[in-house]
């Protein structure tokens, strides 16, 4: 029993001088990081960095807005065009589907299927 209770009594020492010790050395390391915070050189870096990200970022903006406004211009324009049965210029789709659909070879419907099986009666 004397063993454990010495253990213990071991542990229990360490503990609280490691703790100490570990509070001393956080507190060192809190110290350090305000210094280095308060450094003049770290903080004219940091006005620097903060100038070049604030011009970059308004480049930004305006390169997003110009296109965003192209785009919109655009879209009026297409909107505002005559539609009378014309498809657009740029709509190579709708003129596929269109030219599809009115061959006789791709024809999709029973009323096709029918009228062949009705001929070969």
């Amino acid at each position: 029993m004397r063993g454990k209770s010495g253990l213990a009594l071991g542990l229990a020492i360490g503990y609280v001088f490691g703790t100490k010790a570990g509070r001393e050395r956080y507190e060192q390391l809190g110290q350090s990081a305000r210094r280095f915070a308060a450094d003049p050189s770290l903080q004219r870096l940091q006005s620097e960095l903060g100038g070049l990200f604030n011009a970059s970022r308004q480049q930004l903006t305006a390169t997003v807005e110009g296109k965003a406004t192209r785009a919109a211009e655009k879209v009026e324009e297409a909107r505002e065009r005559p539609s009378a049965g014309a498809t657009p210029a740029g709509n190579s789709t709708a003129r596929t589907r269109t030219s599809r659909s009115s061959g006789g070879s791709r024809s999709s419907g029973s009323g096709s299927r029918s009228s062949g099986k009705s001929g070969e009666s």
